[in-house]
């Protein structure tokens, strides 16, 4: 029975120990993920470019720039004129050299300019004198396959000339059809750039705004730690105390049991006092008595049993040593009634923490939402303080201004104009071409119904006259064209080759690189860390990365302290860290419960003592006594004479029965019960003593256990706690740094804005209106073998001059007109006249 006993306080003691840490590992210090109202992104969308059908001209005018300007891009000339504006004066010959390709193109158009009017005259002339474009002087074999040959090569020519004509229409359409979107477009620019602006000047505060999601969270999780915490530690010290408390009741109820042994036993000593006195009162006067009758003269061999009566007494008497009684009255004067108001009072104390836990850290955590709210302010200040420059401010007053609607209205009014003048010019192409198809047709087919196959008639002379219109045609209108075509050439030629090649390539980030080299633009490295540069920079943002990244490090270790959440967090973790929780109140065992039990166990005398407490078995001497002497009265009885003394005899007889039979037998009762309740004792009082140690042990151990196990559930609360909140705050301060990063300072809206100025600019405008001129000129220069195979064409369309084949001029060389006879005299030395 004591071991199982102090196994099972043992196994109970174990498992409080082993379930004390396990609601402080089921914690979850891991912070939930925050979800945050993130800044709208940019708008700003890249422009296509692409040029569709039309693109395979687009390079073939490119190819022709190409090659009429193959040299790089003049970064030295450009230095050399910024640091000296007189540079170019100085040295024309370099950019004479530079724009070599173009000087050869201005002399091959000047010379075009002057001889096309020159020959243009000079053909009119010929032409007024009956000659150039006149009629075939003689009809060969070969003059049908010459006609058709040149009638061939004229048509190719004008289908030459139509297809650029047709082309440098198209080109003409592109470029009014992709005024209005580029226009619309650079107005979406600008709506953009102002709404970014906008989103920037409004980021603070809609930033700052979602601070109150980490906070509102952390409210939410101060208030459900403070609401739980007592409840948490109630549950984590239950563990320990409720099997301590258990232990103390099981006390309470082994000093009950052993007090009511203890009665037990009082009673029984008791009863056996008193039956002992009167055992022996009533065995003295039935000795007196026996003796008495046995010494009477009357009495016939009564002399033996006379000396057996006077051997008749108690020879035993039992009582219980003074120690052990007073040992039993101490042990009695422990009051259960006190020891279960003490559990009670341990229980109601151990009830209570989660209010006394409430009380002392409720000011705590107000404290630390103090804390919070100040750092909101802290936050609030530091951003306002922020200032943007004022061209920032005044971004929306500029994109709403009235002049970008004015300047809109401009552009398209002078995109009218050139589009206009583009159609007249390409109207008297198709003029050209037109006079060019007549020409053909109407002679092909005066040609192929004429009667006479060496005359004309007046289709086919139509035919000539056409051609020879179309000629006229372009002798008037090649000077206008090849001026225009060179003027045109000129201006998009050079915006291409010294504009939108380089910047389609990348190569004037470079040459601006080298000019902030010589400090003629803007150096990077004045803001920007020193490796940076013009070219870095636009690859840098057309990767999407963030502005601030190019900082230096100094403002980057700025930034980065100022999104740190260490930088907050300090009073955050020391008003945490304040949390703490004193059960030193929560007394499982008062000390006087504690004195009494104590007291108890030592005045609860060892097994062995209760061994030899328990009376001896001599009662059956008294018994053999009482029962042998009653039969010896009986037989001298019945051997007497004397009736009085026989009577006497008997009486004596039944007496001593009846003292073995009621007074002995109680004797024998009380003893039975006192053994009982003795050997009782001495069984359960080494598992008291035993109990009573162990409990006051594992009372000590638990007390000890209280603090140290509030102690560390409190700093794991903290910690979690901590963990968990600047976890909160870090993924606030993470949000933030993405959207400063990767929205606000984004440079990647620069890099597309850049991008769609060359889409406009270059794609959009100076690629069609390359690939007009291109057209226009193409179309001019075939204009010269147009001319030469419509005069020579016009020839055959006429008829032919002294042909010796043609029947009407045989005719008249055979008709012979009849002489005529003059009857008037001649005159003297005259002769006839001739046929």
């Amino acid at each position: 029975m004591e071991v199982r006993s102090g196994r099972m306080d043992l196994l109970l003691v174990l498992a409080g120990l082993f379930l004390v840490t396990q609601p402080i590992e089921a914690q979850n210090c891991t912070a939930e993920g925050l979800e945050f109202q993130d800044l709208p992104p940019h708008n700003f969308s890249r422009l296509d470019g692409d040029a569709g059908s039309i693109e395979p001209l687009f390079n073939m005018a490119n190819l022709y720039l190409d090659a009429v300007q193959p040299n790089d891009f003049p970064t030295d000339m450009i230095q050399n004129a910024l640091i000296n504006p007189n540079y170019i004066n100085e040295n024309y010959q370099e950019v004479v050299r530079y724009q070599a390709g173009y000087l050869v193109s201005l002399i091959i158009g000047v010379l075009f300019f002057i001889f096309m009017p020159l020959v243009g005259f000079i053909f009119c002339c010929c032409r007024c004198c009956g000659k150039c474009g006149g009629e075939v002087k003689e009809r060969k074999k070969s003059t049908d396959c010459h006609r058709n040959t040149l009638a061939i090569f004229l048509l190719m020519t004008t289908i030459i000339i139509l297809a650029g004509v047709a082309c440098a229409f198209t080109a003409n359409q592109r470029v009014t059809e992709a005024m209005d979107p580029s226009l619309a477009a650079l107005t979406g620019m600008l709506a953009d750039i102002n709404t970014y602006i906008n989103s920037i000047l409004g980021a603070s505060t809609k930033l700052l705004a979602q601070f109150s999601v980490p906070k509102d969270k952390v409210f939410s999780e101060l208030d459900r730690v403070s609401g739980t915490l007592g409840l948490t530690v109630r549950d984590a010290l239950e563990p320990i105390v409720s099997p301590v408390l258990a232990m103390v009741s099981a006390r309470i109820a082994d000093v009950s049991t052993v007090k009511a042994h203890l009665l037990n036993i009082s009673a029984a000593n008791v009863s056996l006092a008193q039956a002992q006195a009167q055992l022996a009162a009533e065995l003295s006067a039935e000795r007196a008595g026996i003796v008495s009758t046995l010494n009477g003269p009357n009495c016939v061999g009564c002399n033996s049993a006379a000396a057996t009566a006077n051997n008749l007494q108690a020879n035993f008497t039992y009582s219980l040593p003074p120690e052990v009684q007073m040992a039993f009255n101490k042990a009695m004067s422990v009051s259960t009634v006190s020891l279960t108001n003490s559990l009670q009072q341990a229980n109601q104390t151990f009830n209570d923490i989660p209010g006394r836990v409430t009380s002392q850290t409720m000011q705590i955590f107000t404290d630390i939402e103090r804390v919070i709210n100040d750092t909101e302010r802290n936050l609030n200040s530091r951003v306002v303080s922020v200032q943007f420059p004022d061209a920032l401010q005044n971004v929306d007053t500029i994109v709403n201004s009235p002049q970008v609607a004015e300047v809109s209205a401009q552009v398209k009014q002078y995109d009218y104009y050139r589009w206009a003048v583009s159609i007249v010019l390409c109207c008297i192409i198709l003029l050209i071409i037109a006079c060019n198809a007549l020409g053909l047709g109407l002679g092909t087919a005066g040609i192929a119904t004429r009667e006479d196959v060496h005359g004309s008639n007046t289709c086919s002379e139509s035919g000539a006259n056409f051609l020879m219109a179309g000629v006229g045609f372009s002798f008037i209108f090649s000077s206008l064209l090849i001026l225009l075509v060179f003027v045109t050439f000129y201006v998009g030629g050079n915006a291409r080759t010294l504009g939108c090649k380089p910047w389609e390539s990348g190569e004037i980030y470079q040459v601006v690189d080298q000019l902030a080299e010589e400090n003629l633009v803007y150096d990077l490295s004045n803001f920007f860390n020193s490796s940076v540069t013009y070219s870095s920079l636009y690859r840098h943002c057309e990767e999407g990365k963030s502005l601030l990244l190019l900082l230096p490090s100094s403002q980057i270790t700025d930034l980065e302290t100022f999104l740190n959440v260490d930088t907050y967090s300090g009073d955050i973790v020391q008003n945490i860290n304040q949390l703490n929780v004193d059960l030193s109140s929560v007394v499982l065992l008062d000390s006087t419960s504690r004195t009494d039990l104590m007291a108890f166990e030592s005045n609860i005398i060892e097994a062995a003592s209760y061994t030899s407490l328990i009376g001896p078995d001599n009662l059956q001497n008294l018994t053999n006594n009482l029962l042998g002497l009653a039969s010896v009265l009986e037989r001298l009885g019945q051997n007497q004479a004397n009736q009085t003394i026989a009577a006497a005899l008997a009486r004596h007889a039944v007496r001593l029965r009846n003292i073995e039979t009621i007074l002995l037998s109680s004797v024998r009762q009380d003893m039975a019960r006192l053994n009982a309740s003795f050997q009782d004792l001495a069984t359960f009082a080494p598992t008291v003593q035993s109990g009573i140690n162990n409990t006051i042990r594992n009372i000590d151990v638990a007390q000890a256990e209280i603090i140290s196990t509030t102690r560390n559930l409190i700093k794991n609360v903290s910690d979690c706690l901590t963990t968990r909140e600047l976890d909160y705050f870090r993924q606030y301060l993470q949000w933030v740094r993405t959207m400063i990063m990767d929205n606000l300072f984004s440079c990647q809206p620069a890099v597309i804005l850049i991008d769609n100025l060359r889409v406009i600019s270059c794609d959009n405008i100076t690629d069609p209106w390359n690939a007009f001129w291109f057209c226009l000129g193409w179309c001019t220069l075939f204009l010269i073998p147009s001319i030469i195979f419509a005069v020579k064409t016009a020839k055959h369309y006429r008829a032919i001059q002294n042909d010796v084949g043609s029947p009407a001029l045989s005719e008249m060389m055979q008709f012979k007109f009849p002489r005529v006879e003059n009857s008037y005299p001649m005159a003297s030395g005259a002769s006839a006249p001739t046929h």
